[in-house]
């Protein structure tokens, strides 16, 4: 199999005002988009970062993960996970990709109908 490579996240003050709006609306479950929302405000040198061995270490085939900052392909992953994260790296995307798993861009996310967030865990 060639290399993956991962798409490029759109840009940030865009992706801060749609969790905003999510956040502030009343049909959603705002406290979550509102810990997303302090998540994605903070720095970026102080944003949290995920090793991938930690997800394959707290979770079981088939969860779905929300990694409140960038996940880092360090370790491996031996189970298909759907993740949505704010970065990956280009090592962890690729690794998500061929373990059968879903990888997806915290703005792919929530621009394409993040009405529904039972079933995500907050991971970072």
């Amino acid at each position: 199999m060639g290399k993956l490579h991962k798409p490029r996240p759109t840009k940030y003050d865009g992706l801060v005002s749609a969790v905003s709006r999510l956040a502030d609306s009343s049909e959603h479950r705002e406290r979550f988009w509102e810990r997303v929302l302090e998540e994605l405000k903070r720095s970026k040198r102080s944003r949290r970062v995920v090793n991938l061995y930690e997800l394959n270490r707290t979770t079981s085939p088939h969860d779905r993960v929300i990694v409140l900052g960038k996940l880092l392909g360090i370790g491996r992953l031996d189970h298909p996970l759907t993740v949505v994260a704010f970065d990956f790296s280009e090592t962890a995307y690729e690794k998500v990709k061929r373990a059968g798993g879903t990888a997806i861009y915290l703005d792919q996310f929530v621009t394409e109908g993040a009405r529904e967030v039972s079933g995500y865990r907050l991971m970072g």
